[in-house]
């Protein structure tokens, strides 16, 4: 308040005061202070909202949309409807030079109604702002565009209106399908992320390998590290289907391919993730030797050791990664090499804890071999 006493004085101009006003209710907004930033808001609309000069409408304009924000910041729905259709009243339908402006105020409006649980509405409303840009070149505006075609994806599956939900999420990549600029490309990713996710719980569970396949191919040689995350993230999601459908070989390979493709990123998340992939593949060539040990025991041996290497290129990744400890130890037990076991797993419940021990004894009861009993009392005696 006290920076603003300056502003505030009778020799101030309109547009210095309009401007500090805006400027400090958006500081206190990033700060999380809304309630505290809605008077300044507030104040602005009061005093210059009828005001000619451009800078200073323009610093209207910014109290508008930022209001309307706000009061969905807080949950205030039915008081954040009403600013979005004074805002988009203020700014005259539709907003000329502030088109951007009014598209956004839709956009708050939607996640106003969705809050109020009306759900038809925003669709609609998401809807309405893809129609009002359609066409548009702007960057800005095209993201907006394809913003609204993917939350009125969402929303229809959460309407259960299977058939729309996946058009709309197949209109975005096909209008944005092309697009070079990393925001259309991220967007275009996660639409087709969620779409192979809707398409699982639908069980269709061809169409949904596709499409994260698909992701895959798009985005796997992405430059952008976040691209490259949606398409190791999607690459996962298949090879996981794939072992639930009990299509072991083609799901190990596709958790191979994930290593292959971005085992050398240099980025921590997606650098993770390739070592979650390890661990999993590794688990499960564990799992599948269990299964083979009472019948073909060389195979299962054969298993044991490709599982090890895997658990150990994740530990290289990774010093002190509890679960694949834990892995690394049961493995070394099932290879006979008896105080290794011990050695890793005292070391995996150093690091995991007692949920590492509660895990490792779940996973010993998968495709159980007579071995587990002496398993699972070294691991409760630790």
């Amino acid at each position: 308040m006290e920076d603003l006493k300056g502003v505030r004085g009778d020799t101030a101009r309109p547009e210095e005061v309009a401007q500090a006003l805006v400027d400090r209710a958006n500081e206190l907004g990033e700060q999380e202070r809304f309630e505290e930033a809605l008077p300044f808001y507030d104040e602005v609309l009061q005093w210059f909202s009828r005001a000619g000069g451009p800078v200073v409408r323009f610093h209207v304009a910014r109290a508008h949309l930022s209001k309307s924000m706000t009061l969905v910041q807080l949950n205030r729905s039915h008081e954040a409807v009403d600013a979005c259709d004074a805002t988009i009243q203020w700014f005259g339908g539709d907003g000329g030079p502030l088109q951007s402006w009014v598209a956004q105020t839709l956009l708050y409006k939607a996640v106003a109604l969705v809050q109020l649980d009306r759900h038809e509405e925003a669709a609609a409303l998401y809807e309405d702002v893809a129609r009002r840009l359609d066409g548009t070149v702007e960057p800005e505006l095209r993201v907006l565009v394809a913003e609204a075609l993917l939350r009125r994806a969402i929303l229809l599956r959460q309407l259960e209106k299977a058939e729309e939900a996946l058009a709309a999420h197949d209109e975005l990549v096909q209008r944005f399908g092309d697009a070079e600029e990393e925001e259309l490309r991220e967007l275009v990713a996660r639409a087709l992320v969620f779409k192979a996710s809707f398409l699982g719980k639908l069980d269709r569970r061809e169409e949904e390998l596709a499409t994260f396949h698909e992701v895959g191919q798009r985005f796997g040689s992405a430059p952008e590290p976040s691209l490259r995350m949606e398409a190791a993230r999607a690459l996962i999601c298949r090879a996981e289907i794939l072992l639930q459908l009990q299509r072991v070989d083609e799901g190990l390979a596709g958790f191979d391919d994930v290593v292959a493709r971005f085992g050398d990123a240099s980025d921590m998340p997606l650098r993770e993730r390739v070592t979650n992939a390890l661990n999993t593949v590794g688990f499960k060539l564990l799992c599948e030797a269990k299964r083979l040990w009472p019948e073909d025991r060389e195979r299962a041996l054969a298993l044991l050791e490709k599982a090890r290497t895997r658990i150990a290129t994740a530990l290289e990744r990774r010093p002190g990664y509890p679960m694949a400890l834990g892995n690394a130890g049961y493995i070394a037990f099932l290879q006979g090499r008896r105080e290794e076991a011990r050695t890793l797993l005292l070391e995996a419940l150093r690091s995991g804890g007692e949920k590492t021990r509660e895990t490792g004894l779940k996973d010993s009861t998968i495709h159980s071999v007579p071995e587990d009993e002496e398993f699972r009392a070294l691991v409760r005696g630790l």
